[in-house]
């Protein structure tokens, strides 16, 4: 039962990979998620497998793994927990200042008006507690693989059948690309390439992530090319004796086949590179590059080793010889372009510790970059920047330097234990294979320093597997008759603190998996993720964004887009129609007990603060207009100037306007007057600003409505000029 229950869950592992590369890399939600069920299933059979009768006492325990990363893994988990809870503002003031500035301007400022001091509230670390939910989601899925996939590699034929998987599916990959490039189909399944055009991604969107997947997929390659080589005992031996006719022939013939083995091997590799090569991915090729040296030298160092470094170099000479034969002007030529995608990335990541310097200690959660990202842009990057391209700085800023401690920490820790243990082994296949993972996670580590290969899951998967790959062959005791694997494990009584820890562990699981589910089902009603593989509705009804907000009501954005369609949509949604009822308009009659609660959730959008200050303006019907609602839309629009950033110059257009409006809503003499006018100069000066720079010279294509919009309000040339003077 137990071994049928293990064969289970390993297929689960095997299959959970394939599908999560071929599906675009796991990068959608309906390939994510499938990911993250089969995980967890393929984790429930590997816990219940591990519930077992101990034959001397008769009493069941538990046996649970001991690597090198439960502890690294524990402590990052209760750091992402950590990140979310709720803490007294005199406590993360001292911790994080920035994190309590920007939960107080989370608050309503409907409720702010007129009030004394604010009594103090209890904020989190992360200002927005969504994302760092998902991260935790992730991480804990990314362990309880790495943790069930250790266990179930049992024997080398398990730990063969796994890196053939990895290879074959590495060499589909490469190959479907370069036909589907070069015969200019460029098509990914059914979805047609609209980025990265002429280069080879795979089954990737992203060429820099495919490349990520191949570089990892040829030092497996070499490796395992390198570990079929015979056990040196085995060799000696053989040669003493003087076995029987019928003896050498099988012994030749054996050998042949192993030699047969490895040749496949090699040529794996070889299709690996060139799908490398010709995705044009440059950080893609210098990881690789720097990976394999550093593998070659630690072969280098090991005596009776040193052969398996003609096998890397017949390997780059090899891929370099078809890949002249096909062309290489195109990889090639990316390179004159090296300095200036360079000088943008950095641009990024300097932007980036700009962050980090603003949360130094605690970061600003997990997942959160994204929407914090817009206030540091610089006004160049005229886009929607979802990563830093550099892994290493987006996590210091996230995680500050105590995430970026307890990860640097874990990691460490991995690798010394690796190498240690490496160092120890003789048998050529624990020698090979047991140093990729630090090959792989050395070119993870190059390649992200100029990209975000760490945020696909795929190959974060990918990733994990190698090091398991590394790991059961570092603790495998080859034997004539059978394998064994020396792994160490915790025994724990189930009666007692087997049964807790279970528990623990079950309800991680059940948690994960509920919230996995709820988030798919959300995203099914009303899509947030970007999703480009799948022609979503990108504006559902108000019923749809209802059932999104029930299903997970944690996602700020399904409230704004519910707020934005109840602002601007003529006919409401009453309580008694909506699927929200009492729990999602329980603020207000209209959309802006909504887009409050969008904002208090994720107070980094200035676009959330913008529309909500405008909802506020347009209350003109309520009694207490000109004394709560517009003084609650000024504070708005103050909160909206803060996190607006450089990036986009419609939304100080529209700050603009709304201060315009403002001003002639009192008298010339009162000084609130001056004050909108000139806001309203300075918001527009900076909006004709920021076009200039992302647009050719004598491009404006705002500035006629803004000079319609103020002479609405202004009917003078003059007044009009004045207030886009400094813009112009």
């Amino acid at each position: 039962m137990h071994k049928i229950i293990e064969r289970t869950a390993y297929t689960i592992y095997v299959i959970v990979i394939i599908l999560s590369i071929l599906l675009f890399g796991a990068m959608h939600t309906y390939a994510y998620t499938l990911m993250t069920i089969g995980v967890l299933i393929a984790s429930i059979l590997v816990l219940i497998n591990n519930i077992r009768e101990n034959y001397k006492t008769g009493r069941y325990q538990v046996r649970l793994p001991n690597s090198s990363l439960n502890l690294g893994m524990v402590l990052l988990l209760i750091f992402l927990a950590f990140q979310i809870t709720p803490l007294p503002e005199s406590m993360l003031e001292v911790l994080s200042p920035q994190a309590t500035v920007v939960g107080r301007k989370s608050l309503p400022a409907s409720a702010m008006v007129g009030m004394g001091p604010v009594e103090p509230v209890w904020f989190p670390l992360a200002p927005y507690y969504y994302p760092v939910r998902m991260s935790f989601i992730r991480l804990t899925i990314y362990g309880l693989f790495f943790l069930g996939l250790i266990q179930v590699l049992s024997s080398k034929k398990r730990i063969d059948l796994l890196v053939w998987v990895i290879l074959i599916t590495g060499c589909f990959n490469a190959i479907y690309g370069l036909i589907q490039t070069y015969s200019g189909f460029e098509h990914i399944w059914w979805f047609k390439k609209h980025v990265y055009k002429g280069d080879v991604c795979g089954t990737y969107i992203n060429r820099n992530h495919f490349a990520g997947f191949m570089e990892m997929g040829i030092l497996l390659a070499v490796a395992f090319a390198a570990g079929l080589a015979p056990r040196k005992k085995e060799s000696s031996t053989s040669l003493k004796r003087k076995a029987s006719l019928p003896s050498r022939i099988l012994d030749i013939l054996s050998r042949q086949e192993e030699f047969t083995k490895r040749i496949l091997i090699v040529f794996s590799g070889v299709v690996l590179g060139i799908g490398l090569i010709f995705s044009a991915s440059r950080g893609g090729m210098i990881a690789a590059a720097g990976a394999m040296f550093l593998m070659g030298l630690l072969y280098v160092l090991r005596k009776g080793f040193r052969r398996n470094g003609l096998i890397i170099l017949s390997l780059f000479l090899t891929t370099a010889v078809y890949a002249f034969n096909i062309g290489v002007e195109y990889p090639i030529d990316r390179f004159k372009s090296f300095y200036s995608t360079y000088e943008a990335r950095t641009r990024y990541a300097d932007k980036t510790i700009e962050m980090f310097e603003d949360y130094p200690i605690f970061g600003l959660g997990i997942g959160n970059f994204k929407y914090a990202y817009p206030k540091y842009q610089a006004p160049e990057d005229n886009l929607f920047i979802r990563f830093a391209h550099n892994d290493w700085a987006q996590f210091l800023a996230e995680a500050g330097v105590i995430g970026m401690g307890l990860l640097v920490g874990c990691v460490g820790y991995y690798l010394f234990k690796t190498i240690n243990l490496w160092r120890r082994r003789n048998d050529p296949f624990a020698v090979c294979l047991g140093i990729v993972p630090v090959g792989a996670m050395t070119a993870i580590g190059i390649h992200s320093y100029s990209d975000f290969n760490l945020h696909i899951p795929a190959n974060v998967l990918v990733l994990a597997a190698v090091m398991a790959i590394g790991h059961a062959a570092l603790h495998l005791e080859r034997h004539r008759r059978r394998d064994r694997m020396n792994y160490t494990y915790y025994d724990l009584p189930l009666k007692y603190r087997g049964g807790v820890v279970l528990v623990l562990i079950f309800g991680l699981i059940g948690w994960s998996g509920c919230w996995s589910i709820r988030h798919f089902a959300a995203e099914g009603y009303c899509n947030t993720v970007p999703n480009s593989t799948l022609n979503r509705d990108p504006d559902p009804l108000v019923e749809e964004i209802a059932k999104a907000i029930v299903w997970d009501e944690a996602n700020a954005e399904y409230w704004y887009k519910l707020g934005e369609k109840l602002e601007t949509e003529s006919s409401k949604v009453t309580a008694q129609n909506s699927e929200l009822n009492a729990r999602s308009l329980k603020r207000g009659k209209d959309g802006v007990g909504v887009l409050e609660r969008a904002v208090r959730l994720n107070p980094f959008e200035a676009l959330y603060h913008l529309r909500l200050g405008w909802a506020y303006a347009h209350r003109w019907e309520e009694k207490d207009y000109h004394s709560k609602w517009l003084p609650a839309a000024d504070i708005s629009m103050a909160r909206a100037a803060y996190f607006a950033g450089v990036k986009n110059p419609r939304l100080y257009m529209e700050m603009g306007n709304y201060w315009i409006m403002r001003s002639k809503s009192v008298y010339p003499n009162d000084s609130l007057y001056h004050e909108a006018w000139v806001k309203a100069c300075q918001h527009y000066q900076e909006a004709l600003r920021i076009e200039a720079i992302g647009l050719s010279a004598g491009s404006r294509k705002i500035e006629k409505e803004i000079r319609e919009y103020v002479w609405n309000f202004y009917p003078d040339k003059e007044m009009v000029d004045e207030c886009l003077a400094q813009g112009l």
